[in-house]
């Protein structure tokens, strides 16, 4: 369970990784390379590699793509406005502001009122998702 929660933070690695110039041209800032399908891809392929696990990898990639899918939702004030989560394909600059913004500068800001609310929000989007999916799985194996 920990892994899966660290797989579907891991396109947030980049917050980190920008830190250092070298990393940074090299497409390692927020909402850069890591925050693409393909990077998705990527991860749940080294997760396969690694561990040989293939509902482990599936998993992995449906949290990576969850997080991106939720990010392009988030309301994005930094220039430029949204990411690219279908480079190198296709490069235009996506985003659908729904979800309120976090403050990812600090500790503080992580755990303010603002970031919470967006917890909320998030929280309530995942949750539709899962009760749906519970309701498909339910219509599926019932008995006639």
């Amino acid at each position: 369970m920990f892994f899966l929660f660290l797989a579907g933070l891991f396109p947030d690695v980049d917050i980190l990784l920008g830190r250092f110039p070298v990393l940074r041209k090299l497409g390692f800032y927020h909402q850069g390379i890591t925050h693409t399908f393909l990077a998705a891809v990527v991860f749940s392929v080294a997760v396969l590699a690694i561990s040989g696990d293939r509902k482990l990898a599936g998993l992995s990639l449906l949290l990576y793509f969850l997080h991106i899918l939720l990010d392009l939702f988030m309301v994005d004030h930094n220039p430029p406005i949204g990411f690219r989560p279908f480079y190198p394909f296709w490069d235009k600059l996506l985003n659908f502001p729904f979800i309120p913004p976090t403050d990812k500068s600090s500790l503080g800001g992580m755990v303010s009122r603002g970031s919470l609310r967006a917890l909320l929000w998030e929280t309530s989007f995942f949750t539709y998702i899962y009760i749906t999916i519970l309701g498909v799985k339910a219509w599926i194996g019932r008995k006639d």
